[in-house]
């Protein structure tokens, strides 16, 4: 496939999409202002977009995962990394994000999407399973845990709801961020935003990849565990984030 076309390649690992599935659907691309090339910048033999597929995977409720870049020819690297991982790919538009997730929805036609960035190494894994959980028991139409640290949660969609935000959202900054429509318009969907459990409810770390400064962090951050096994749950690193708070190590919201 060359880098002009839209559209997808190779099966993913779990095969062919059940249905009721729920699919995460991993947004990456090579371009940033901060740190062009973050998202294949390696972390103890495990490049920062390997080890965010890794902990989609390994969320119980996830029956595949794809990830969604451009169609720009720097983003060519992404798809070969996400080959070499046997996950699938959807090339879509650079700057209207909302109409590349409704496209590959359309393909892959999966029931309940998780939206994640691949620059999030860290993304709390049980938090998956908990807004899939809330969004089928409580019919929703988007659900997002409140109060996990920075760049660890990720949110649930139905693709019912997705195609409604891919019609009704008009405005630039709605087509750029996938979900911002829904949060700015709460009174059109049905929507929850329970808080996370207590024990990872710490707003105040950072646990995303956007400029040189978190890189070195989250390399060191990773590279202080003992990866006996992979991924660890988030759990394993928050001792050592809060113990280093107060020293600017892992930096608060500003």
């Amino acid at each position: 496939m060359s880098s002009g076309e839209a559209g997808i390649s190779k099966p993913d690992h779990k095969g062919s999409i059940p249905s009721r599935s729920v699919m995460a659907f991993l947004q990456a691309r090579m371009g940033s202002s901060r740190l062009p090339g973050k998202v294949l910048m390696p972390i103890r033999g495990y490049t920062v977009l390997e080890r965010a597929i890794g902990r989609l995977r390994a969320a119980p409720v996830v029956d595949n995962v794809a990830v969604l870049t451009t169609r720009l020819r720097e983003d060519d690297a992404i798809v070969e990394e996400a080959y070499r991982l046997g996950v699938v790919v959807y090339r879509g538009s650079e700057s209207d994000v909302l109409a590349r997730f409704y496209e590959a929805s359309r393909e892959f036609q999966p029931e309940v999407i998780i939206r994640a960035t691949a620059d999030n190494p860290l993304i709390e894994i049980g938090s998956i399973d908990r807004i899939v959980k809330a969004l089928r028991e409580e019919n929703l139409d988007y659900c997002m845990e409140r109060n996990l640290p920075y760049g660890a949660a990720t949110e649930a969609i139905t693709v019912g709801a997705l195609a409604k935000v891919h019609r009704l959202a008009q405005e630039v900054p709605h087509r750029e961020h996938v979900t911002l429509y829904i949060k700015e318009h709460p009174e059109c969907f049905c929507t929850s935003l329970p808080a996370a459990p207590e024990a990872f409810r710490y707003p105040q770390i950072r646990l995303t990849i956007d400029t040189p400064e978190d890189f070195i962090f989250m390399d060191q951050l990773i590279r202080r565990m003992p990866e006996t096994r992979h991924p660890l749950p988030l759990s394993d690193y928050l001792p050592f984030c809060l113990k280093n708070l107060h020293e600017g190590e892992c930096k608060a919201l500003a």
